[in-house]
């Protein structure tokens, strides 16, 4: 009886369950290479795996796709962010050159007006500032009586004084946004750092662990896979067996009889050789037969001849 193998190998892969009976060309769940594949028998069971082998890698590739857009998007705002710093290097520049250059017009203020630094008219200047900086609520903090009363007899600002604070105004709006794009370039800086050194921590930990989740994801396909497999396989595999096993049977009788038909070739062939070696031995027998009949023939002869004579002699 031909030889059966049963295939195992390649669940994971390839759905292995096999039967070798040595023909076949694999289609339709028939045998290729000497293996009936469980993922061919049942006709949708191969498509069923690759769609669920497709979703896992989908499902994998997604994951590692992310992180890498997690950590990307880490550095490319670090980069926005120091890109935000020479912006911000740039407006300082702008903003300092141009509070220099009110600055300097405001001294030149006095020259103009011919105020000279130690005046009244420059005293009642820097208490009308104090006075305006100190300014909460209607109420004057850190001046003092004759401060206030100062302010109160001063009467109306002189144009030089007017033309000053605004200035002052001016320069005040300057250094404010100065300051402000102070803190968001000091801000930046510090969450430039804060990246950077979350990223020497971590290590790579974040790609390590997706890539730990990538692989959990195609390992439980595949499980699945083997389940679906089996299941499969235990479905079928007593019929595709029983098959294989009929033709093996029937392989096996058709050699029997074969093996039959040439052993009574072969023995009519000895009958037929020990006839012929009987009508040899008769021939050679025959052949004898005749040469003694001739002798007896020849001897009748002679013994005719002899009576002949006899009778010749009788006569005379």
């Amino acid at each position: 009886m031909a030889s059966v193998t049963i295939n195992l190998a390649g669940l994971n892969e390839n759905a292995g369950f096999g039967v070798y009976t040595g023909k076949g060309n694999g289609k339709d769940g028939q045998v290729k290479n000497g293996s009936i594949f469980a993922g061919n028998i049942n006709g949708g069971m191969a498509d069923l795996i690759e769609q669920k082998r497709a979703q896992a890698r989908k499902q994998a590739t997604k994951i590692i796709r992310d992180q890498f857009a997690r950590d990307n998007e880490i550095t490319d705002r670090m980069n926005e962010m120091r890109a935000r710093n020479e912006e911000i290097a740039g407006e300082l520049s702008i903003f300092a050159k141009q509070r220099n250059a009110y600055i300097e017009e405001q001294e030149a203020l006095k020259e103009q007006y011919g105020v000279a630094p130690d005046s009244q008219e420059q005293k009642d200047l820097e208490l009308l500032r104090k006075a305006g900086s100190s300014l909460k609520d209607g109420k004057f903090e850190g001046l003092s009586e004759e401060e206030v009363q100062r302010l109160a007899n001063m009467g109306e600002p002189t144009q030089y004084q007017r033309r000053a604070l605004a200035y002052d105004k001016v320069i005040r709006h300057i250094t404010s946004m100065e300051a402000e794009l102070l803190d968001e370039k000091m801000a930046n800086t510090a969450s430039i750092q804060a990246s950077k050194q979350a990223i020497l921590e971590a290590g790579g930990k974040g790609i390590r662990n997706a890539k730990k989740a990538a692989e959990s994801v195609l390992q439980a396909a595949s499980d699945a896979v083997i389940g679906m497999l089996w299941e499969d396989a235990k479905k079928h595999v007593e019929e595709e067996l029983e098959k294989v096993m009929e033709a093996a049977k029937e392989q096996a009788e058709k050699k029997e009889e074969q093996e039959e038909k040439l052993e009574a070739i072969k023995e009519k062939k000895e009958e037929q050789e020990d006839l012929a070696e009987v009508i040899r031995e008769s021939a050679s027998e025959q052949t004898k037969l005749q040469d003694e009949i001739k002798k007896i023939m020849k001897e009748a002869e002679l013994l005719e001849e002899d009576m002949k004579g006899l009778l010749v002699d009788g006569t005379m």
